[in-house]
């Protein structure tokens, strides 16, 4: 197994696609955490009214970790692409057949491919929240920050290490779905449906027909919604205080983690299902 997982090391960093999609993974946080704490700041100098404030109101730290961790659903589509190619690659250039020689053991290879992308990802995406973290922290000095409140305590540990296992859980999920497409334009175009389309659609639908409400329930199962709900903690930004609760069922934090724990599951087993079963086109 460790063979495999060395091979895949190899392989993996051998592709150039691989250091582009980890060079956006880390970039994308701290862009994205620029842009969410200039609303937050934006808001806080403003009144109600819209008014210019003499001075700005106090800003929560809730909201600064939020904002560390708040580009972790785009994220997910770059680490996905990643997951994707990383099957997908290697059945587009045929190496598959050595490989597969090299390891008959197929489950194997895929288990070897999934303990590659996780390690990378989690690293990747772990390297941009710290960043993320420390330039929030210079750029919010001077401000007035009110404190966590006792039960936020789990939100510092969300916002870094969840939302980098929250990316980990997206790649390893679009890596089962590159083992079932076997190819690279139908794997990329399923993630981006999963990911970004069918969130759209329900969307639109509940939105056009009030007694289809239920279908927000249906899409907070998605694994963009799980992300957005997981790496939040529970809570809400400032900004968004005024949309209310929801008069659907909603999973809460924790049972988001376990839908992504569920999707990785059910996509990489039924991807090594294929690949074992499957002959190589």
């Amino acid at each position: 197994m460790w063979g495999s997982i060395r091979a895949e090391f190899v392989k993996t960093l051998g592709l150039q696609s691989t250091y582009w999609l980890m060079a956006l993974t880390v970039a994308f946080y701290p862009m994205g955490a620029a842009l969410s704490i200039w609303s937050v700041w934006v808001t806080s100098t403003m009144d109600e009214k819209g008014n210019q404030l003499a001075t700005p109101k106090p800003i929560s730290a809730a909201d600064l970790w939020m904002s560390v961790s708040g580009m972790t659903s785009t994220v997910a589509l770059v680490v996905g692409i990643f997951g994707v190619l990383a099957v997908t690659s290697e059945y587009s250039t045929k190496s598959i057949q050595a490989t597969f020689v090299a390891n008959p053991r197929r489950a194997d290879v895929i288990e070897a491919k999934s303990f590659v992308v996780g390690v990378m990802t989690f690293a990747a995406s772990l390297t941009g929240l710290l960043i993320s973290w420390g330039m929030l922290a210079v750029i919010s000095r001077g401000w007035t920050v009110t404190p966590l409140a006792d039960d936020q305590w789990r939100l510092p540990w969300i916002s870094l290490l969840g939302a980098a296992l929250a990316a980990t859980l997206a790649a390893k999920i679009a890596l089962g779905i590159g083992a079932i497409c076997r190819a690279t334009p139908g794997g990329i175009f399923a993630l981006v449906g999963l990911l970004m389309l069918a969130p759209s659609l329900l969307s639109i639908i509940s939105l056009a027909a009030s007694r289809f409400v239920w279908i927000n329930t249906i899409g907070a199962f998605l694994p963009s919604a799980a992300i957005d709900t997981f790496v939040r903690g529970g809570y809400q930004m400032s900004l968004m205080l005024s949309v209310g609760q929801p008069d659907y069922f909603m999973p809460n934090w924790w049972q988001s983690l376990l839908i992504l724990v569920g999707w990785w599951i059910v996509a990489e087993g039924v991807g090594t299902l294929i690949v074992r079963r499957a002959d190589i086109r």
